[in-house]
């Protein structure tokens, strides 16, 4: 997984600028709502082609959370 495509995707999503998207960023200091949220996870599982399960949603804090719960679906598939 690309930590540079979570990257992009929360920018667009929150329309800040990608080079603060930083892999310690927490995910609400970067602006992103609830339903910001959800079109979010629903952006990565297209870009990645994978199910991220509702469960991961509530333990993903920052953007490197978000690298990980991906990579360990990858492996998982």
């Amino acid at each position: 997984m690309s930590l540079e495509i979570i990257a992009a995707i929360i920018a667009k999503t929150t329309n800040c600028k990608i080079e603060d998207v930083k892999p310690e960023s927490k995910l609400t200091e970067l602006g992103l709502s609830s339903l910001d949220t959800i079109t979010m996870l629903f952006e990565l599982e297209e870009a990645f082609d994978i199910e991220i399960p509702n469960e991961v949603i509530s333990s993903i804090v920052t953007v490197n959370d978000i690298l990980g719960k991906l990579n360990d679906l990858d492996r998982s598939a």
